[in-house]
């Protein structure tokens, strides 16, 4: 039943975050393992279409004082509880991100139509969570999932598959990368995938597939390590840096404003911002969709139990309590 959402305002977030949760006074001790934890399971969900960074979080407990941590650090209010605390996350995450892009970047290529079925049913499982913290359904939740339904709809439109995919994969085949630089949407996949980190329920590495720019950012972060790890004597940096860049430009933004953004929305607009990112989730399955004309009923039946594995694995992460 659609109620109508200004007849009983609502005041409070899904999760409340006060502006500084904790302090370096405050007596809690920082929780160094599970910000460990935490840091893994997010830096997986980033490489994973479908596993919300922000769920991960949430899963660990950890999802008030990681919000309330970026809010403060954006805001220049910085205090050794929220340096220590995002230092121990940002830092295991980009370790876990450094040390499986190069394998997820050539399944994807390789494997394209199992990997988007399984991407497909991890994204989906993120649904329940979105409706639970939605709780009901309004007016406003149900503009917001129809803005939030279009606005993905027309992202799958425009979105252009590189003409020389086969040459791309047989490169990957044979161990190497093709790095295409498109600062335009390298930047939107920067600020997306940084805004989605977040938000539970949102996959930011799954915005990155909608926008055709997973492959090749996982390649620029892999090809990047690689140059790390042999101290600049493999490759031209030039080749990474070209995509790195504008990505970095991207989240940066995306932390200092957009994150503060979602969060005054969800405070201000809750039913809007929720039902928004509801459709936002649903109507990304249609920029990946697995299948054309060429799909044989095997390939169907993979794809299927591809994506149950997927939306059950999802739903069972989202449900579990620290």
């Amino acid at each position: 039943m659609i109620e109508n959402e200004h007849a009983k305002p609502s005041t409070s977030p899904p999760n409340p975050t006060p502006e500084s949760a904790h302090d370096e006074g405050s007596p809690d001790p920082l929780p160094v393992v599970r910000s460990v934890i935490g840091g893994v399971l997010m830096g997986l969900a980033n490489l994973v279409p479908g596993v919300s960074g922000g769920t991960m979080i949430l899963v660990t407990g950890l999802y008030d004082e990681f919000i309330s941590s970026i809010a403060d650090v954006t805001r220049l209010r910085f205090t050794k509880r929220n340096i220590a605390f995002l230092a121990i996350v940002g830092g295991t995450a980009v370790v876990a991100i450094a040390a499986l892009a190069a394998t997820l970047s050539r399944a994807v290529t390789l494997h394209r139509g199992a990997m988007f079925s399984l991407f497909i049913g991890l994204t989906l499982g993120g649904a329940p969570l979105l409706y639970r913290m939605l709780k009901r359904i309004t007016i406003g939740s149900g503009i917001g999932m129809a803005i939030g339904l279009a606005l993905m709809i027309a992202v799958a439109v425009t979105r252009e598959d590189s003409p020389d995919q086969e040459a791309i994969k047989t490169a990957v085949a044979a161990g190497e990368f093709i790095i295409q630089p498109d600062y335009p949407r390298d930047v939107a996949a920067g600020a997306l995938g940084m805004s989605a980190m977040v938000l539970p329920g949102i996959s930011g590495a799954y915005m990155l597939l909608v926008l055709n720019r997973y492959e090749t950012i996982l390649a620029a972060i892999a090809v990047t390590k690689d140059y790390v790890m042999s101290a600049g004597h493999n490759g031209d940096p030039m080749t990474f840096l070209r995509v790195i860049i504008p990505t970095g430009i991207g989240a940066i933004v995306s932390l200092v404003f957009l994150s503060n953004l979602l969060k005054w929305m969800l405070h201000r607009h809750e039913k809007f911002t929720l039902g928004m990112l509801l459709g936002i989730l649903l109507g990304s399955v249609v920029g990946i969709w697995p299948f054309d004309a060429a799909t044989t009923t095997p390939d169907y039946a993979l794809g299927l139990l591809l994506a149950v594995v997927g939306f059950v694995a999802t739903t069972l992460l989202s449900r579990l309590k620290a």
